[in-house]
């Protein structure tokens, strides 16, 4: 009795009982409310006394509101974003985007958008299939295109997040929210339901009931759930998923108070018992340094193993005092960690794990950030990316790439995949399917295939050696990507040398406007070839040569700026609009989703910088990995109509047409994002065009009057004599100690020659007075236009500031943005 009333009295053991009760018969009534809703029939039938009949109608009532609403496309999505993911769902064979940015030089916007695309269906219309037609090259069928409108609760606007696929579900986990209002790391997980389309947060969670994971706005319900702390907010990280794991590593986090930190952990999610684990190593273990913007690969030979190439990541220069300059270190080292020891789980006891850092073997990619990568059988494709090189005043000169590599997982070994020639169908080629043959032998021959199309990549090189990539460096780009759209809607055109412009002969220009589609062809060598009219040239690429004059052409004025007509890229038409040429190959780019579906690689999107500006790509292509006979261009996207409005009025690399461009009825969906700006009145053209001149008047008038000022004090005072001029902070006594020799000449040669000629001898005391007074007199006299010479160069030095500041905000903006993700 007495250990029953002493048991009885103690209220921490008694509480514990009753919540252990209280959260039994919560478990119960949520059993009981998930057998009734998924048998509805049933459900009318059992009587519940205890409110679950209340919560069945809210479960009923939620369900009904959550409706998802699907909006049709006619075209690829606009505007264009970069650091979005891009999904293949398997059991349905779509592809799912999701997030992203879009960066017009002025204004950063971050999506939420969600969306799907079918490659394989066709054209919703006969208006739609002529479009395709004319938008894409040899009429490839450019899909469907689904916007999926979900209701909340959904994930916020986000980039440079990860999104990984595992049993008809999507899973979103971390990224950042870079505006002009907000910047922030999120840490938090979301899962897609493919078949419902609709979003839920994952919560890591220690025991909950079942149900709770499909309905996690009654988790908070329930006391004894122990959640687990996600990673810590990131963007730019890598994850894969192994068996029933999904595998984050790396990233960065950058916020205003503190330094951007890189990260190397590796965390574990557990689908099955929606719980994280961080690896944890031994003290004396070999770790990859900490990146972002790493490749992350999963290899299944000859045994299971976790691989990690390259990244991206910011250091302190320890050479430079205080060591307060960061510096940016392309990774090109790669790592593996097997993972045949956590067969049994993460939580086993088993060893630590320990990483082994993998030589670079055969043909290997040279140096480079933001390249993109897939896993197709066992072996990782690895495209694009671009090596920096950063010079003064954060001055950065950029090679990017195009070139297609594969690192063989089971060997270990690089492979460069270059483009073959297209076989008539001779020897080691698949032979024909007939029509009577069944599925296991066509499967049998496919694989044949495949196993001779790699042999022949690895006879492709046997020495180990770095790839020679021909890279587009900021001239090449310059050229190419010649034309663009500025803020108020005029041509804009990248500045180029005499020696790179077309002729401008007075003569050959007005047959120009008499007959529009003659023009000379530009190419790096400045030949000349004649192009007939109505003419359809191309080169041995494919590409279009038929150029046409730009609307400069149109002008009276003698002195138009001398500018390319077209490019590999794009051209001008009669009108003076930059228009797309038929290309062969993709642009070279960074950061562009990348999917396989069969033996097809998938990419889209990506970004290009053509010196301080930056295009959006949002072009898609194909190519059979297997093959490689050629690129697939599926939608030859619409940079050539993008708006950037990062340039000052008074910027000398670009010359303005001050023309806004007509914008065509076919392409009007593209004004989603920015329309070329359209002045039907003549007034408003030349007000707007007035506006502009003045101000960039005003601003080279001002500069010029501060140094036509400053030229005329130093000439009329002659201060450019170091000897009669203060420097600037110094006092009387510092300037004559600086300058005494001077001044005791200057006393000797005239208060001293004086007293000489009188015949009267001065004393070296009174001759340095007499220099002290003359070099105070020469200070009072220059003071007031000193001070008037330090203003005026210290408004100098401040606009210079200002001008570096504007460009090492850019660049940093531009590393953080495109390197780090």
């Amino acid at each position: 009795m007495g250990k029953d009333k002493k048991k009885s009295r103690d209220p921490s053991k008694q509480a514990a009982l009753a919540a252990k009760k209280e959260a039994k018969a919560e478990k119960a009534a949520l059993k009981r409310m998930t057998k009734q809703n998924n048998n509805p029939a049933g459900g009318a039938d059992c009587g519940v006394a205890d409110g679950s009949e209340d919560i069945d109608a809210i479960v009923s009532m939620m369900r009904e509101v959550r409706v998802v609403e699907y909006e049709s496309l006619e075209a690829f999505p606009v505007p264009p974003r970069g650091n979005f993911t891009w999904n293949l769902c398997p059991t349905n064979g779509m592809f799912y985007m999701f997030g992203g940015e879009y960066y017009d030089g002025a204004e950063n916007i971050v999506f939420d958008d969600l969306l799907r695309w079918d490659p394989d269906a066709k054209p919703y219309s006969d208006d739609e299939r002529e479009e395709t037609a004319n938008n894409t090259h040899d009429n490839v069928p450019t899909g469907k295109w689904t916007r999926i409108l979900t209701p909340s609760p959904r994930p916020p606007p986000r980039c440079a997040h990860s999104a990984v696929f595992y049993k008809d579900a999507i899973y979103v986990f971390g990224g950042e929210c870079a505006t002009a209002e907000k910047y922030h790391h999120y840490r938090d997980l979301w899962k897609l339901d493919v078949k419902r389309n609709l979003w839920e947060e994952v919560r890591a969670r220690s025991g909950n009931p079942p149900g709770a994971f499909y309905l996690p706005f009654l988790i908070n319900q329930y006391r004894n759930i122990q959640h687990k702390p996600n990673p810590v907010a990131r963007s730019g990280h890598r994850a894969i998923t192994w068996r029933h794991y999904m595998f984050i590593f790396g990233g960065f986090h950058e916020s205003l108070r503190a330094e951007t930190r890189f990260f190397n952990d590796l965390h574990v999610f557990d689908f099955q018992t929606c719980t994280w684990t961080e690896l944890q190593y031994s003290k004396l273990a070999r770790l990859p340094p900490p990146r972002s913007a790493c490749n992350l690969a999963l290899g299944t030979a000859p045994s299971e193993s976790l691989f990690v190439y390259g990244g991206y990541s910011k250091e302190k220069n320890a050479n430079v005092p205080g060591g307060s300059k960061s510096e940016g270190i392309i990774h090109v080292d790669c790592w593996m960690l097997p993972l045949k020891s956590f067969a049994g789980g993460f939580n086993n006891g088993s060893n630590p794990p320990s990483w082994e850092r993998i030589s670079r073997k055969g043909e290997y990619p040279s140096a480079r950030a933001g390249s993109s990568s897939i896993v197709h059988k066992n072996k990782m494709l690895f495209f694009g990316g671009v090596f920096d090189n950063e010079g003064d005043h954060h001055k950065m000169d950029s090679v990017f790439y195009d070139d297609l590599f594969a690192f063989d997982m089971e060997r270990r070994r690089w492979f460069a995949l270059r483009l073959k020639k297209a076989s008539g169908g001779g020897g080691g080629r698949r032979r024909k399917k007939k029509k009577d043959e069944g599925e296991e032998q066509n499967t049998t021959e496919m694989e044949e295939d495949d196993s001779a199309n790699e042999d022949s990549d690895e006879d492709a090189c046997k020495n180990d050696v770095e790839a020679v990539s021909s890279g587009w460096d900021v001239d090449k780009l310059r050229h190419d990507m010649f034309a663009f759209i500025d803020g108020d809607g005029n041509i804009v055109y990248e500045k180029i040398e005499d020696d790179d412009a077309v002729p401008d002969d007075a003569s050959k220009q007005d047959e120009v406007q008499e007959k529009p589609a003659l023009a000379k062809e530009f190419n790096s060598e400045a030949k000349s070839l004649d192009v007939d009219k109505g003419a359809d040239k191309t080169d041995g690429n494919g590409l279009d040569q038929h150029l046409l004059h730009s609307s400069a052409a149109k002008s009276n004025s003698s002195d138009n700026p001398r500018r390319i007509p077209s490019s590999a890229v794009m051209k001008v038409d009669n009108k003076g609009i930059p228009m797309p040429v038929t290309r062969q190959t993709p642009l070279p780019r960074i950061n562009c989703a990348t999917v396989i579906k069969g033996n097809t690689l998938y990419i889209y999107g990506g970004v290009l910088e053509v010196g301080d500006r930056e295009v959006t790509l949002d072009d898609c292509w194909s190519i059979d990995v297997n093959k490689r006979e050629k690129w697939t261009c599926i939608w030859p996207g619409q940079m050539h109509r993008q708006v950037w409005k990062g340039i000052d009025s008074d910027n000398d690399s670009y010359i303005s047409s001050d023309q806004g461009a007509e914008e065509s009825d076919e392409n009007e969906e593209t004004g989603e994002f920015e329309p070329i700006n359209e002045e039907d009145e003549e007034s408003d053209e030349a007000r707007k065009l007035a506006k502009k001149e003045a101000k960039r008047a005003a601003k080279k008038a001002a500069k010029a009057g501060i140094r036509q000022e400053i030229s005329d004090l130093k000439e009329k005072l002659g201060t450019d004599n170091e000897q009669r001029t203060p420097l600037m902070g110094e006092s009387v006594a510092d300037f004559y100690a600086r300058t005494t020799d001077y001044w005791n000449m200057e006393a000797a040669k005239t208060v001293g020659q004086e007293a000489a000629d009188r015949g009267e001898a001065m004393s070296s005391k009174e001759l340095k007075g007499v220099a002290f007074q003359m070099a105070k007199d020469r200070f009072e006299e220059i003071r007031p236009v000193l001070d008037r010479l330090n203003e005026l160069d210290s408004m100098q030095k401040e606009a210079e500031e200002c001008r570096k500041e504007k460009k090492k905000v850019k660049a940093d903006k531009k590393t953080k943005k495109d390197r780090l993700k």
